[in-house]
């Protein structure tokens, strides 16, 4: 039937007109049965390229047909068998020609999965680069492009972060975003399950110039796991770009108070349905700081003043090996394995000098010397499957995870108490193993339909952490345990969570809508001397988010999510973790979730200029609070501290301020306000404060690239502390040789080591300050060098159709 009909209209086209015919043709056979090539048109970041010019060319009938690929990048057409070319054509990016592709009885469903290269444009020989802006807004999310910056040589993950807008390193080495601790950092869209110093240390071993950029979510979508007060962080890692065979050589050092190495080296092959990706990479993040705090402190009825001078040496090889493959098993059937290693073997030392002062007194002087040694492993292998049902969008997903984190933790802490003639000398040995294990499933279907989008998915997931800590003193000569400090802590998680949304684009506006509902049940379990933790609760956690565009210039997004912030582990841990003996830090196993409702308005005007408005409304906020024990010892321990807002107005805009200056301004005016313990009762605590940063960035001559980055932040409330004013200036210089294989960067971080963790308490229980000086002061160098293939080239000879084009 096809094929009568087929010839009849090859009979026809010799008497009307050809574009006709293939129309009649078509529609015949749309009736009887669907020929269609269909895809999408991406980025070579696999990201969706909306508003493409997709064209296909009949090599019969000399016919051409046009689609315009949606919001995701979907395209499709229906057609009569045959062979056929396609043209793409998008602002922004190289313009793609395939080669001879044929649509038949045994191919009658052709999809074709389209990527677009990005640089150089090319318009009657004017050459034009593409180069993304520092700062991006897309529904509701803030976009970093860190790819490009000469900041990130010589860097780690966790010190790119101090450099974006808005987020900050506490004293502690806890992520904060808009002054909160309660943020979620993800890896390409997957949780880390992390937090604490686990979270810290698994981004020390992340180099920063394997990321491509880092998007903040502070209301994120049902989507999401609710997880995150302060909304999410995701690190968007660079990905093999679209080659047969690719091999990136990298080495950086460089120098701060030590000299610092990262060595890596990353390869990639990929044929039509196979794509293998691995990487190795060694770095040494060392880090050093000094420091001075003090409070006073009651002994026999005597008040005393401490004052303490400290430092701190960490000492750290990562070793970070990564393994992938993705296959494409059938036309529309996809199975990635991707597996994530690192070993690290941790070391540090915390000297510390303790002066016990009062009227009238010699002072006394405490000496103590904490050497820890922390080993960590870590390993992690997802799996993921994705079925494209169809050309327009429909989809389901699958992804299977697990994750083994261990640290053994082995300590000495030695003491010498000195008054007058007479010495106290006291050692302390402490031995800490720990194990955590993730386990976690999900599933997501999108279905986009005509007039709206409408996507859904479960997840379950389960975290076991098993801490045991074992304390022994050395008395009269030999090692006794110590059993009121030692326990075993063991935690364990689960997360059953279901959700869906629908997305509705009318002709200017774009609505999201959805709910998420979420089971947990957390246990703790002590051998000894504590009552057991147990929690279990089910909450709904709804989202909304609204995006309007007034005209070609003007975007308006209105966005709201109720939010979670569970207890991490190590703030659960009553563990204790000596400063020296006057000075630990200790979990809480009697803490609640902090649940908060997220509300931001993002404004755009010709999507560069950026303002934002957010309002963090939280309860039970957890934060550190200090508490004077029976030893007169400070014990610094996570805590409940009440209801929590956060107000924050935001402004970001580029400034082109020559041909070769362009500048990236950003600030932030916000309102913090919770209650804090007094001895007579709460108080509000309440500071406004301002943090902003001013990048520039040069274009000089003989394609030189310079960045000089400017960072501020005010004062802000952190738990009882009021910190003081900080900042740094960082620089950034780049060149590429050989035809752009080989990169060299210089960079220069915190030029005049200006950069303080400073603060005083604002409670009158505890009256406790501190200044620490970490030397962040770093010069680095990277060179990297590129080895790479383009796409086997078809070796069938082109038509003379496809030489026209």
């Amino acid at each position: 039937m096809k094929f009568l009909l087929f010839k009849s209209g090859r009979k026809l086209g010799n008497q009307l007109n050809l574009k006709f015919v293939f129309i009649f043709l078509i529609s015949i056979n749309f009736v009887e049965a669907q020929y269609t090539i269909s895809g999408r048109i991406l980025t070579e970041e696999d990201e969706p390229v909306k508003d493409a010019q997709v064209e296909i060319r009949n090599l019969e009938y000399h016919i051409s047909e046009w689609k315009i690929s949606d919001s995701s990048g979907q395209y499709q057409f229906i057609n009569i068998p045959g062979s056929y070319l396609i043209n793409v054509v998008a602002k922004g990016y190289r313009s793609y020609r395939s080669d001879t592709i044929r649509v038949d009885a045994q191919t009658p469903v052709l999809v074709k999965d389209i990527n677009l290269n990005s640089g150089v444009t090319s318009i009657q020989a004017v050459h034009i680069n593409i180069r993304k802006p520092n700062i991006q807004t897309d529904k509701g999310q803030l976009i970093f492009n860190v790819a490009d910056s000469g900041l990130a040589s010589g860097l780690n993950g966790f010190e790119l972060l101090k450099k974006i807008p808005g987020i900050g390193i506490g004293q502690n080495d806890e992520i904060l975003f808009r002054g909160g601790v309660g943020v979620n950092i993800m890896i390409d869209g997957r949780m880390t399950y992390l937090s604490g110093p686990q979270l810290s240390n698994y981004l020390k071993g992340l180099s920063a110039e394997d990321i491509d950029k880092i998007e903040i979510n502070t209301t994120p979508g049902a989507e999401f796991d609710a997880a995150g007060n302060a909304g999410i962080v995701n690190f968007k890692l660079k990905k093999s770009k679209k080659k047969e065979f690719s091999l990136d050589l990298r080495s950086s050092v460089s120098k701060s108070r030590f000299w610092k190495f990262n060595e890596n080296i990353n390869a990639a092959f990929k044929s039509e349905k196979l794509l293998f990706y691995g990487s190795l990479d060694y770095n040494t993040p060392h880090s050093f700081s000094r420091g001075s705090n003090g409070n006073t402190i009651n002994i026999d009825g005597s008040v005393q003043e401490l004052t303490r001078e400290n430092e701190k040496t960490f000492k750290v090889n990562y070793y970070t090996w990564k393994a992938g493959a993705v296959w494409q098993f059938l036309p529309k059937h996809n199975l990635a394995v991707d597996y994530h290693g690192y070993y690290d073997d941790f070391k540090s030392i915390r000297l510390s000098e303790v002066s016990f002062s009062k009227p009238g007194a010699e002072n006394a002087y405490l000496f103590s010397s904490n050497t820890v040694k922390e080993p960590y492993h870590y390993d992690s292998v997802a799996l993921t499957y994705r079925y494209d049902i169809d050309s327009s969008g429909k989809k389901i997903t699958a992804d299977a995870n697990y994750t083994i984190y261990r640290n053994f933790s082995d300590g000495l802490m030695i003491s010498s108490f000195k008054l007058t003639e007479n010495n106290v000398d006291t050692q302390l040995r402490s031995h800490q193993p720990g194990t955590i294990k993730i386990k976690s499933f999900k599933t997501d279907t999108e279905l986009p339909f005509t007039n709206f989008k409408l996507k859904a998915g479960l997840k379950w997931a389960e975290v076991n952490n098993d801490n045991k800590f074992v304390y022994t003193n050395f008395t009269e000569g030999t090692w006794e345990i110590d059993p009121g400090m030692s326990n075993n802590f063991s935690y364990s998680e689960k997360i059953g969570a279901a959700y869906v949304t629908a997305n509705k684009d009318f002709e200017t506006t774009s609505v999201i809508i959805g709910v998420r509902v979420e089971y947990t049940e957390a246990n703790g379990e002590f051998l000894q001397n504590i009552p057991n933790y147990k929690l279990h609760y089910t909450k709904l956690f709804p989202s909304l988010s609204v995006e309007q565009k007034m005209g070609d210039n003007h975007k308006m997004n209105v966005s709201l999510s109720r939010r979670i912030n569970r207890p991490a582990y190590a703030d659960l841990n009553p563990v204790k973790w000596f400063v020296d003996p006057y000075f630990y830090f200790t979990g809480n196993p009697h803490l609640v979730p902090e649940i908060a409702w997220v509300y931001q308005v993002n404004y755009s005007f010709k999507k560069k200029y950026i303002f934002s408005l957010a309002y963090n409304q939280s309860k039970n906020y957890i934060n550190r609070r200090l508490v004077i024990d029976d030893m007169q010892s400070i014990m610094s321990r996570s805590d409940n501290f009440g209801d929590y807002r956060r107000f924050d107005l935001t402004f970001s805009a580029p400034v082109k301020l020559t041909s070769f200056w362009n500048t990236q301004f950003f600030i932030d005016l916000n309102h913090t306000s919770y209650p804090i313990s007094m001895i007579d009762g709460d108080k509000l605590f309440n500071l406004y404060g301002i943090n902003g940063s001013l990048q520039n960035n040069f274009q000089l001559p003989a394609g030189i690239s310079a960045n000089l980055q400017m960072t501020y932040y005010s004062s802000e409330p952190r738990g009882i502390y009021k910190t003081a004013p900080t900042g740094f200036i960082d620089i950034g210089i780049s060149k590429a040789f050989f035809h752009k294989k080989l990169d060299v960067t210089f960079s220069a971080n915190d030029i005049f080591n200006s950069n303080r963790y400073k603060g005083v308490s604002q409670s009158n229980i505890v009256d406790y300050h501190y200044n620490d000086r970490p030397y962040g002061q770093n010069f680095g160098i990277t060179l990297k060098y590129h080895i790479g293939k383009e796409l086997a080239k078809s070796s069938s000879s082109k038509t003379e159709e496809q030489e026209r084009l």
